[in-house]
Parts: C-alpha cells; structure tokens; sequence
C-alpha cells in the first residue's frame, strides 16, 4: 500500500516536472537565431544579395550582436558578443559584461527590457539601460555614416528594437500563458505600443521620403493595423479567448509582413544604408 501510494506520488511529481518544462520551452521557443533571422528580413527583402561579402557579414554580426545585448541579455551571457564588438571597433562601450548585466529568466527579462525604447517604466537601473541602449547606438554608429545626423540613428535603432519586440509577439502561443511584460502591438489609446513607435520613428528616418507613394502607403497601412487591434483590446474582455488571440496573432503576422515589405526598398533609398550595403 505504502509502495503503491509512494508510485502514485513520484508519477505526479515526473507529470508535473514533464508540464512545467514544456511550457518553459513554449514560453522561450523564439530563439536569438530567429529574431536574427527576422531582422536581416526586415533590413533586406533578399537579404542573400548582400550575404556572401565578408565585410558585409562582419556589419550583419555587429549589428546581430548589439540587438542581443541591448535587448536580450541577461544572466552574465554575451561577453563574446560584447567581444566582438570591441574587435569591430565600435567605441565608447563596457568591456565587462556585468556592467549591463542583470537576474532573470527567458521569460521575465522582457519586464526589463521589453517595455519600449528609452522607456523608464521598467526595474532596470537606468545606467545600466543607458548602458545597453548606448551598444546599440554606437554600433550603428561603427556600421553607419549618418552624416551627423543623430535623430535619424536613433530612430533607426529604435526600429531594430521593435522589429525585435514583435518577433517576440509572434512567439506568443495562448492568451493563457504569459510570455513576458512587454509593450504592446497597438490600439492603445495613450500610444505606448509598437505601431505608434514605428509610426513615429519611421516618420525620422524616412523623412526625406514622405512625398513618396511607398512611405504613404506603408502609414496607411499601420493605421489600419492599429484600428483593429484597437477594436480588439477594447472589445469586451479584451483579448480573453482562443478566437480573440488568434485573431490578435493573424494582426502580428500581418505587421511583419508589411514592414518587410517596406522596409528593404525603403532603407535602400537612404544614403546611409545604401552605403554600408550596396556600394
């Protein structure tokens, strides 16, 4: 009987042990290799054109480099990325990775880090935010010759940065389960989501390009987005079924597309990015 009882318990506990790792892996199942993967898509339609250069290769793993650490580290990871980036010759940066580091977990880093750019409402020390979002700057900086133009790389950055946060949208598996705090894709009435990020730091770097028929349309289109995640979190119960969250998915996976649609073509047109990639 003893034995018996003692079976039952050890099976719930391996059942228990089995449920919690496969939520843990659904929870973190967007790896680094696919928001890589999806940024370069977003920066180049075709982004094998420029994929057999090394020197263009060592641009892509800067910048590959510097979105990790700005966004995703955490835990004392990455010091050879922080490396390499010091290898490339992107100044003004830690050579410790402690200097930016902080505890968390696949999921709950992105309460740290994944509440906007620039954003203060989070519980990372400031200077270690600064810190973090300054590697990003000055790679764009080592990659780039913006002219002088500061605003324009900073919006470019702050684009990276929400390609990243909606890669992490996309890895969203249920309304049910919770994936990590971070700022959400659109509808909100005060702004603070994505869409209106990328309305505004699309409006800084294609500036020279709002006459043109591809920046209007592209507007358009995230205005149209935003309408219906804003029908759909203000609906009653928000996003509280399986109906709901599909709904909000097929938004997400409809945004990516449109940016890396636009993007490409976009960023081409500008001087500094044709520079680094296409001369």
């Amino acid at each position: 009987m003893v034995r018996r009882l003692f079976r039952t318990i050890l099976l719930l506990f391996l059942c228990g042990v089995i449920v919690v790792e496969c939520l843990q892996s659904e929870v973190s199942a967007y790896e680094r290799k696919d928001h890589d993967k999806y940024m370069l898509e977003a920066l180049f339609k075709h982004f094998k054109e420029v994929d057999n250069d090394p020197g263009i290769t060592e641009k892509l793993e800067a910048l590959e480099s510097a979105s990790y650490l700005c966004i995703d580290q955490f835990n004392s990871k990455g010091q050879r990325d922080l490396d390499k980036l010091l290898h490339f010759g992107v100044k003004g940066i830690p050579k410790n990775i402690n200097e930016i580091s902080f505890d968390a977990s696949g999921t709950t880093h992105r309460s740290y880090t994944h509440r906007g750019w620039r954003s203060t409402n989070n519980s990372l020390p400031t200077e270690k935010r600064e810190l973090r979002e300054q590697i990003l700057l000055n790679t764009a900086d080592a990659v780039f010759d913006f002219a002088g133009n500061e605003k324009q790389k900073e919006s470019f950055c702050a684009l990276i940065y929400y390609i990243h946060l909606l890669g992490d949208h996309m890895d969203d598996s249920s309304y049910k389960v919770n994936n990590g705090l971070k700022m959400e894709v659109g509808g909100r009435k005060d702004k603070t989501d994505i869409i209106h990020e990328l309305e505004t730091h699309i409006a800084v770097v294609f500036s020279d390009q709002s006459h043109t028929h591809k920046y209007q349309s592209l507007m358009a289109s995230l205005e149209k987005y935003n309408s219906r995640f804003y029908k759909l979190i203000n609906s009653e119960g928000g996003i509280n079924t399986d109906e709901k969250f599909a709904e909000k998915q097929e938004y997400v996976e409809g945004l990516t597309k449109l940016l890396t649609y636009y993007l490409p073509e976009m960023l081409k047109d500008e001087p500094f990015f044709y520079q680094a990639f296409y001369e």
